[in-house]
């Protein structure tokens, strides 16, 4: 591209020299912040998509006057094509407000091709979302294209079906099963233009991401967290990073698992705009996904300690304010050996460990929030699933109110 059609771009003009109405980033280059996120994993599978559209549902965090689409092929080994994209205002199911539709771009073209191991950002798009909201993104992709990067936890709904319909107003569902579950696959990110908020990137494994909790209703833990940032008008906008089965220290025990946190902490945290706080809840897996001390995986005391503060460093490194979450309580997991008293032990160290230390900015007490008073290790009743592991709505709403709103006062003179 050349120069002059990436300063038209960066004025409001598409690389053709038609205008775009940015009155606010016309003058300034655009302040993105990101408003939702879903952190890619490998499919583990061969699933294809062939003429396909799909619309994914996301709820964002934060609103702003113009948004971009971030586009994962992280885990391909060919390129991948998307032949296009469309964002809309969703108004209920996979319908969306028609007047709000726009086309994506990526340098000026409707189609992107997405070398295997990259990303890609859409063009800035002029359109006002609110905090909060759902918007709709629509792909299309004529294929084959090999559905090898996706994100297993759909927070919220993705609707298929055939041919290119990424306008249609109201898209029928002629394909609900393409291989991938309820997975979202290629869509990472949206970012939105807003000159006064920052980001708090929600750095977890399923409890964060959301498994169990009811999709669609804006009920995980970083959600409840974003309302109440919200309504006390503290300018954060939450985006959750978490990886159901995600370890601190080594890499997923299944493919779908992620690679480990370490090893992704640069690209789903570093690498986001505008990011000034982490929420780190990370290392029950590293206990439930080993056995003794001689399995494989297995994680010593010592060994959590500094991958935790491996990535406190490397986030205060850039400026970034670390809060550590306590490990929530898991005696009586239905999974099988996932638990022990000797993995109890631990836990119980390294919540010690947490609460006394000053590694990190701020700590989020998750583990008292939830823990059962009469029967240390055990949920309290009402607030975890049947498996005894995973907070259920209710519980994922009591840790997003256990976090002290005055942990970012900083946030308001930012």
């Amino acid at each position: 591209m050349s120069i002059l059609n990436r300063r038209a771009l960066m004025s409001g003009l598409t690389a053709a020299g038609a205008a775009l109405t940015l009155p606010a980033l016309a003058r300034t280059t655009p302040h993105w912040t990101p408003s939702w996120y879903a952190a890619p994993e490998p499919s583990g599978n061969k699933a294809q998509a062939q003429d396909l559209t799909l619309r994914q549902i996301v709820r964002l965090s934060a609103g702003g006057n113009a948004v971009r689409i971030r586009l994962s092929n992280a885990y391909g080994d060919t390129p991948l094509r998307i032949d296009a994209l469309r964002v809309a205002h969703r108004l209920s199911g996979a319908r969306i407000d028609h007047q709000s539709d726009r086309a994506a771009t990526f340098d000026g073209q409707t189609a992107v091709m997405i070398p295997p191991g990259a990303y890609v950002l859409s063009d800035p798009m002029t359109l006002t979302v609110a905090a909060h909201s759902d918007l709709a993104v629509s792909l299309y992709v004529k294929g084959p294209a090999p559905l090898t990067t996706l994100h297993e936890i759909q927070r919220s709904a993705l609707y298929v079906a055939n041919g290119q319909q990424t306008a249609a107003a109201e898209l029928p569902t002629a394909k609900t099963d393409i291989g991938i579950g309820n997975a979202f696959p290629w869509v990472s990110g949206v970012e939105v233009a807003t000159p006064n908020t920052q980001a708090l990137v929600a750095f977890g494994d399923s409890i964060t991401d959301g498994y169990g909790i009811t999709p669609d209703q804006g009920r995980t833990w970083p959600d409840v967290l974003s309302q109440r940032l919200s309504a006390a008008r503290i300018p954060l906008s939450v985006v959750n990073a978490g990886i159901s089965g995600n370890r601190l220290l080594n890499h997923g025990t299944w493919a779908r698992f992620g690679s480990g946190a370490l090893a992704r902490f640069d690209r789903d945290v570093l690498a986001q705009p505008n990011v000034a706080a982490v929420a780190l809840l990370i290392g029950i897996n590293d206990l439930g996904h080993a056995g003794g001390p001689d399995s494989a995986g297995y994680a010593p005391l010592d060994d959590l300690k500094m991958g935790l503060s491996q990535i406190a460093a490397r986030a205060q490194a850039h400026g970034i304010r670390t809060y550590a979450g306590t490990l929530t309580p898991f005696k009586g997991t239905a999974f099988k050996d996932y638990y022990s008293d000797e993995k109890e032990t631990r836990r119980v160290a390294l919540n010690a460990w947490l609460r006394g230390t000053d590694v990190f900015d701020g700590l989020f007490d998750f583990d008292k929030a939830l823990e059962d008073p009469a029967r240390p290790g055990w949920l309290l009743p009402g607030l975890g699933m049947a498996d005894n592991l995973h907070p259920n709505d209710a519980g994922a709403a009591k840790m997003a109110q256990s976090i002290p709103l005055d942990s970012f006062g900083w946030a308001r003179k930012a």
